[in-house]
């Protein structure tokens, strides 16, 4: 399961995007090199990767399920409780990862895709697009939010 953008097919020697997340070649490459790009401020690289992570959250496995719920933490940490970058990396690593469960992704994750992203930063990162598409991603996973801010709290103790 990805972000059901429409990306170039890349043929198979290309390599396996990602080893756990539910991504395509095609979608990973458009997202490296997104990525790249050299983005001074944290919190905007932060959101990136939570924010095409909780995007292609890949089938439930051990690997999975810590990537998925850590990444929400961080969207969590950032988008509600206005808590820097590094700090929810600090809060991230002190996730009670043994309480983590695989959570069914949404159906629909959010109406703007890293192809969205790429489009609009030809030149350079909008870190107000990014938010954007961090904030309609973390509200796709509306479901889920009780439990995840439960798990930041858990961290932040």
């Amino acid at each position: 399961m990805g972000c059901q953008a429409l990306v170039p097919d890349l043929p198979a020697s290309y390599g396996p995007p990602h080893t756990y997340l539910g991504t395509s070649p095609g979608c990973w490459q458009i997202y490296t090199e997104l990525t790249a790009r050299i983005v001074p401020d944290m919190t905007v690289r932060g959101l990136l990767a939570d924010t095409y992570m909780v995007q292609h959250p890949g089938v439930s496995s051990r690997q999975a399920i810590q990537s998925v719920v850590r990444h929400l933490m961080g969207l969590c940490c950032v988008l509600e409780m206005n808590l820097s970058f590094e700090r929810a990396v600090v809060v991230m690593k002190k996730a009670p990862v043994a309480e983590f469960t695989w959570l069914e992704p949404p159906t629909f994750l959010g109406p703007l895709t890293v192809v969205d992203l790429a489009r609009a930063f030809e030149e350079t990162i909008q870190p107000d697009l990014v938010r954007e598409w961090a904030l309609t991603t973390w509200q796709a996973w509306g479901i889920y939010h009780g439990v995840v801010r439960s798990w930041v709290e858990k961290a932040l103790v």
